[in-house]
Formats: C-alpha cells, sequence, structure tokens
C-alpha cells in the first residue's frame, strides 16, 4: 500500500496548515529535509517511504497556504462590513429552501454604494432571502443590502464552512429584484428542474412526513423535515440517511452489491452498480458535494472489483488527494470527512468483520448442535453462518464497519453519543432497499404518470413508515443519547492513532505479531530511560512554570471588544467581557492559560449585545465557570443562544451591581451600565465607561471615543490601556493594544507593564 502513507501525509500536512500558522518560507526550507531522506536512505524501502510521507506533508502544507485566500480591489469580500450596497449577480446554484427563509448563492458582476457608479467584481455571496421568494438557478438579480463577513458561532464556525465553497460574503435579508433569466449552464437548469419536478411528484405521491423523509432520502434534500423528525434521527445515531454524503454512497453500494451479485454474477454486477451510482448522482441534482461523493463511491468500487483491498485503499487515498489538490478546504467540509471515513472503514472492516462474525456463529452453533460430530455437519454449520452473517451484513455489519471510522467524526461535530445506535440501525437499515426500489420507482412512474405512482408510492409508504416509527420509538428511551459536551479534536487524533495501531497489528501474521512484542520490549528497555525522564522533567518544568507567582496580572487581550483576562496572586482566573471572534476569544485564554486548565473562576458579562457574546458562548461551551456575574441580558438572537446556553448547562448568574469578594484583598464590584473595578490592596483596575467617582490606577478602555477625555478626569489612572491612540494628561502612561495584547503585572508596589504577540 504505497499511497496510503503518501496520501495521509498529505491530508496531515493539509490539516497542520489549517491548525498552525504556518510560514510558506520555512515550508520550502523544510523540503530539504525529506529530499535529502529520500536519497540517503533510497536503498531502504521502509526509510525511503517513510521520507515520502514526510515530503508529501510538507507539500500537503504548502499547497493550503498558497490556497490562502487574498483579497484585491476586484475582491467581493474586499467591501464587506462598508454598509449598504447595490449588487448584480447570477444564482449559480440551486436555491436552498428552509422553514423560515431560503438561501441563494449569487456569482457578483458588479458592485455600488448608494449614489455611486457600479464597478465590476467577482467572488461568491450567500444571500440570505424570504422563503416565499420563488427565485431559481440562472435568474440575475438585483441585490440591495449590508455586505457583511459571515459570522463564527460558538459551536460552530459559520465562516470556515462557507469559505469551504469558496465564499466569504453573506447579505442577510435584503430587498431583492429579478433583473433577466436563464443566465445560468442550460445542462445544470435541467439537472435543477428535474430535482424540483422531483421534490413536487414525491409531494404529490406520499403524505408528510413520508413524503419529505423519501426527499431526503432520495435528493438529499431535508428542509421539509420536522425539527422534532430530525431530532429522532441525530438522537439515534440515523442521521446519515437523510444526509447525501459518502456515506449514502457507501451504504448504498454496499447494500446494492449482494443482490446484484446474486442476479447477475460479478461481473455483470460491477457495470450495473456504476450505472446506479451515475444515474443517482444525475437524479440528485449532481451538486459539487454529491459529485465528490459519488467520485469516491465509484473509484472504491472499482477498485474493490476488479483487484483488492489494496488497490480500494489506494483508490480512496487517490480520490482524496485528488480533491484536496484542487480545493484544499474539502477536508474541513463535514460531508467530505464523512466520505472518507466511512469508504475507509467499509475497505478495512467489512471483510475482517464477517469473516469474525462467522467463525462466530459457526462455533454457537456447534455448541448447542449435536454432541456427535462430522465433517458434514461442521460444513452445514459454516454455510448456516456463512449465510446468517450475509443477512447481517447488509444490517449491522457494514453499520458497524463504517462506524468504527466516523465514530470520531461524529462524537467532535455533534457531541453526542447514540448507545443504540447499531440496534436502531439493525431494524431500519433493511427497509431502506425497500425505500430506494419502490420510493425511486414510484417516482420515475409519478414523473410520467401521476395516478400510477401514487399507486407504487403505497409500497414506498410501508418503508418510509416503518423507518419513521422505528426511528421515533427509540429516540424516546430514557438515555439513547450521551450529550459530550466539546469534544477536544486532540481525543479524535489519540482515538484515529490508536485505531490505526490496532489495525497494523491485528492484519500481520502471527510471526509478524511476535516481532512486533520484541521491538515493543525492546523500546521499553534501559535505552529509553533518559529521553523518557527528559519528557517527564519538561513536563514537571512545565508545570512549576505555571504556578502562581503572587502577582496581580491583567491581560489586556487584542481581539475585538478588547477583553480583560485576569489572574489573581493566588491564581484565581478572571475572564471580564467578551468578543465577536470566538476562535481569537479562545486562542487567546489558550495562550494565557496551562494547557490543561479548562476552568474560569469567575466571568463577567459587562454587554449584552452579539459583540460580546458570541465569543462568550464558546467560552462557557468549552470552559467550566465557577460565577457568572451579568448586565441585563436583552431579547436578541446572542442573548436569547446565551440564556439557552446557561441553562442547559445549569449555571447560575449573579445580576451586576453587587461586590464579590475573590480571595483574600482581593474584590470585584460591577454596575448595570458595564462597569467593573477590580480591588487589589492598595492598587485598583477599571474596566470599561467609569462613574463619575471611580477612582483607580489602571484602566481599561475598549473603545477610543470622543469623550474618553472625561473619563479620564473622572478616573485619573495612572496608566492607560486602549485600542488605539488616546491623548493623555502629560504623566499618564498609555498603552495601545490595537497591534499587540499588553500584560499589567502588580507586585504590592509597582504596576510592571509588558507587551505581548
Amino acid at each position: 500500500m504505497p499511497l496510503v502513507p503518501i496520501g495521509l501525509g498529505w491530508l496531515i500536512g493539509i490539516w497542520a496548515a489549517f491548525t498552525f500558522a504556518l510560514s510558506s518560507t520555512l515550508l520550502f526550507i523544510a523540503l530539504l529535509v525529506p529530499c535529502a531522506g529520500i536519497v540517503l536512505w533510497r536503498a531502504e524501502p521502509r526509510a525511503r517511504l517513510a521520507w515520502l510521507a514526510l515530503l508529501a506533508a510538507l507539500l500537503g502544507a504548502l499547497r493550503t497556504v498558497a490556497a490562502q485566500p487574498t483579497f484585491d480591489a476586484d475582491d467581493l469580500a474586499t467591501y464587506n462590513d462598508r454598509g449598504r450596497v447595490t449588487l448584480i449577480g447570477v444564482v449559480d446554484d440551486d436555491p436552498d429552501r428552509r422553514d423560515t427563509f431560503v438561501n441563494l448563492r449569487v456569482r457578483a458582476e458588479t458592485l455600488a454604494w448608494p449614489d455611486a457608479d457600479p464597478i465590476p467584481i467577482h467572488g461568491l455571496v450567500l444571500v440570505h432571502a424570504d422563503r416565499l421568494t420563488e427565485f431559481r438557478y440562472g435568474d440575475r438579480l438585483e441585490v440591495i443590502g449590508p455586505l457583511q463577513t459571515p459570522p463564527e458561532f460558538a459551536t460552530f464556525n459559520y465562516r470556515d464552512y462557507l469559505a469551504g465553497a469558496g465564499v466569504y460574503s453573506i447579505i442577510d435579508r435584503p430587498r431583492i429584484e429579478r433583473v433577466a433569466r436563464d443566465q445560468g449552464s442550460a445542462l445544470l437548469a435541467a439537472l435543477f428542474d428535474l430535482k424540483a419536478r422531483a421534490r413536487a411528484t414525491i409531494a404529490a405521491i406520499l403524505p408528510e412526513p413520508q413524503a419529505a423523509l423519501l426527499t431526503g432520502i432520495l435528493l438529499g434534500d431535508d428542509a421539509g423535515l420536522p425539527p422534532s423528525v430530525k431530532d429522532d434521527f441525530r438522537f439515534t445515531g440515523t442521521s446519515h440517511i437523510i444526509a447525501i454524503s459518502g456515506y449514502n454512497f457507501s451504504i448504498l453500494i454496499a447494500m446494492m452489491s449482494v443482490p446484484a451479485v446474486r442476479l447477475f454474477g460479478r461481473r455483470r454486477a460491477f457495470p450495473i452498480l456504476l450505472l446506479a451510482v451515475f444515474a443517482y448522482t444525475v437524479l440528485v441534482g449532481a451538486s459539487a458535494s454529491v459529485v465528490r461523493a459519488a467520485i469516491m463511491g465509484a473509484l472504491v468500487l472499482t477498485a474493490t472489483y476488479l483487484g483488492r483491498q489494496t488497490a480500494a485503499l489506494n483508490s480512496l487515498f487517490i480520490a482524496a488527494f485528488g480533491m484536496t489538490l484542487l480545493e484544499p478546504f474539502t477536508l474541513g467540509d463535514i460531508g467530505f470527512q464523512l466520505s472518507f471515513a466511512a469508504t475507509l472503514g467499509l475497505v478495512l472492516y467489512t471483510r475482517p468483520l464477517q469473516a469474525l462474525t462467522e467463525r462466530g456463529l459457526t462455533r454457537l452453533l456447534s455448541a448447542f448442535g449435536s454432541a456427535s460430530r462430522s465433517a458434514s455437519r461442521d460444513a452445514s454449520y459454516k454455510t448456516a453462518a456463512k449465510k446468517f452473517a450475509g443477512v447481517l451484513s447488509d444490517a449491522v455489519i457494514v453499520t458497524l464497519a463504517a462506524q468504527i471510522t466516523t465514530l470520531p467524526v461524529l462524537i467532535i461535530t455533534f457531541r453526542q453519543l447514540s448507545i443504540l445506535t447499531l440496534l436502531v440501525n439493525g431494524l431500519v437499515l433493511p427497509a431502506q432497499s425497500g425505500v430506494m426500489v419502490f420510493g425511486g420507482l414510484a417516482l420515475l412512474v409519478g414523473l410520467a404518470l401521476l395516478p400510477l405512482g401514487q399507486v407504487v408510492g403505497w409500497l414506498a409508504w410501508l418503508f418510509l413508515t416503518w423507518t419513521l416509527q422505528v426511528i421515533h420509538l427509540f429516540a424516546q428511551a430514557p438515555g439513547v443519547s450521551i450529550a459530550l459536551g466539546y469534544v477536544d479534536p486532540l481525543w479524535g487524533v489519540a482515538y484515529v492513532a490508536a485505531l490505526a495501531g490496532i489495525t497494523f497489528y491485528v492484519s500481520r501474521s502471527a510471526q509478524q505479531r511476535t516481532e512486533i512484542q520484541q521491538r515493543m520490549t525492546k523500546m521499553i528497555s534501559l535505552r529509553f530511560a533518559l529521553p523518557a525522564l527528559v519528557i517527564v522533567g519538561l513536563w514537571v518544568g512545565l508545570a512549576l512554570a505555571w504556578q502562581p507567582d503572587g502577582k496581580l496580572h491583567v491581560h489586556a487581550l487584542n481581539v475585538d471588544g478588547l477583553p480583560a483576562f485576569v489572574q489573581t496572586p493566588s491564581g484565581r482566573q478572571i475572564l471580564i467581557g467578551g468578543s465577536n471572534s470566538p476562535s481569537a476569544l479562545l486562542a487567546a485564554l489558550g495562550a494565557r492559560m496551562p494547557f490543561w486548565d479548562r476552568e474560569l473562576d469567575l466571568l463577567v458579562v459587562t454587554r449584552d449585545d452579539v459583540r460580546a457574546l458570541n465569543g462568550l458562548l464558546a467560552v462557557v461551551d468549552r470552559y467550566q465557570v465557577g460565577t457568572i456575574v451579568s448586565v441585563e441580558i436583552g431579547d436578541s438572537r446572542a442573548g436569547r443562544e446565551w440564556l439557552d446556553m446557561l441553562a442547559a448547562k445549569q449555571l447560575a448568574v449573579i445580576e451586576a451591581g453587587l461586590g464579590i469578594g475573590i480571595e483574600d484583598g482581593v474584590s470585584l464590584s460591577s454596575s448595570r451600565d458595564g462597569w467593573v473595578r477590580i480591588e487589589a490592596g492598595a492598587t485598583s483596575v477599571g474596566i470599561g465607561r467609569p462613574r463619575s467617582d471611580s477612582r483607580v490606577d489602571v484602566l481599561l478602555v475598549a473603545e477610543v471615543t470622543d469623550d474618553v477625555s472625561a473619563w479620564l478626569e473622572s478616573a485619573q489612572p495612572s496608566i492607560v490601556v486602549a485600542c488605539g491612540a488616546v491623548e493623555a494628561p502629560e504623566g499618564m502612561a498609555v498603552v495601545d493594544t490595537e497591534q499587540n495584547a499588553a500584560e499589567l503585572l502588580f507586585d504590592g508596589a509597582r504596576w510592571e507593564v509588558k507587551a505581548q504577540p
């Protein structure tokens, strides 16, 4: 499998480039290392392969760095967040219709501000339009509204999600007028029209929610499913049934392979399955995500039928390489992750699990069979076990094989573990053959003759209703789903590493496993005692370095909103204020807290709008917070999400306006207008807009306004920390955090200011 480690190295390099800020210059220099290794170890195949994998990782990282967007005057995203604009562009994808709105992906052509001439522009914008609009692919639209940068949310980075599709701008609920029709590809228009006709036909054939479920299964459009039904699928771990991705193509191919081989033979089944993949791709509209999933499934199917498991693995990694070479952001797409992981699981584990099941069933039948043993009786047991394992393969084994590898993706993304998922899948997956066959047949017949399609649809209704009722029944069971909260991706990395090690070990022969055990024994010998002691010493040194030093630390974080992170002399940790950017706020906290620490003693909310709560939602999601002091939260989207988060985590809130003792000699007071004051011994720190009687030694100002001079006269601080230039009286030190964060330390006698990156 020479392509597997190389492809794996490529994917790891892309992941590293997204996770860490890697310099292209350093990456180019680092290329010399694997190149030298390949030359020096050219006679040793294993070493050469390892160097090739490292080279692929560096090249993957370089490709990702090169793919990072840079915007010039001709790019639409350059003009984000500058107010209301008039945009002319063409809808270049099938409209995504939801319950209360519709998403239109528009390729921009011109941009104009009020009372200004339009300028030519290029780029994609996602337009959130009213649900009742009837725009379609190929319409040229005039869109009037505020052009904005996509937001980040506490549990979902919407900005990165859209970036994966090449979208860097949004316009929410604008005024829209159609300028022209049929401005897109005639072929795509025909495909989208076919999909729209298919949706309408299914709706005419079946009642709800069966119609919405069949639309989701056949067409990948689950917008019509009620939220309660979606929750049932999510709780039971069966959401893959209604979301078209590589996971669905993998399950579809696996389910169709057995009957196709039995009916037509192995050689004839292969082109039939390829034709089925192609036909299904066309039927669901051939969107980019569906095409990627279909290519991956078709490549692995080809390798499986024409070669060996090795060829299937190589084809999988070739497909992943090609997709991420064209668009590295594909690696972050949940559909791609599930496609790759599920296909990998099916290739690696379906046959071993089936063989293991056959052996287990054979032993079970032998144990309960006749005491008299014979070769013919043993053969009959094996035959019976093989047939029963074949039945289980479609219902349970395929699902288990896919879920072994998709488990970390599902847990990290959806933050829950469905403990009955194998049982539920075992009950509903066999019915999906009936759904696909009779539902697809009803759709095809209904497109030609609707009344006859309705008759065929009665058969599909039985399988759809079984699916809905079984999933709903198990979704009501207590403890069916375990809510996990935030799961650090490092746990996913550890799971994959352990799974890879176990898979490699089990796949070896008995002699090779003995050799591996001997090597592991040598690795634990005294030769490795010194490196182990060095590593332990480093960990101990890091732990000691993070111990409290008896000083008051005030970190003015260089993120939107200028929140403050305070560490008291005894080590208590306080976050005051928030940010509009969850990722920036979390990164700033991560750089100033011990890497193992996930606890905040106190969180102070100083404003109730999205510019603060957006980041604080992520903080409460990731960290355990002891006490929350908050201003009154208004009725807004961010406010409702904040209150829902507090209720879900059962966190109590103290209303601003009271004084709190933090530790001996340190106290905090806050006001309902967001002013916060910390007193520690002989010094005091103020954050926000000071009150008329508030004298402090250090003042942190989030926004520099015209009346800052009045604030300074009121507070009379000796040090002012602000994001921007401040005109302060002579003798008053000013720290500008516009470029760098700042740390202020008080040792009981004087303040010291340190700049931080």
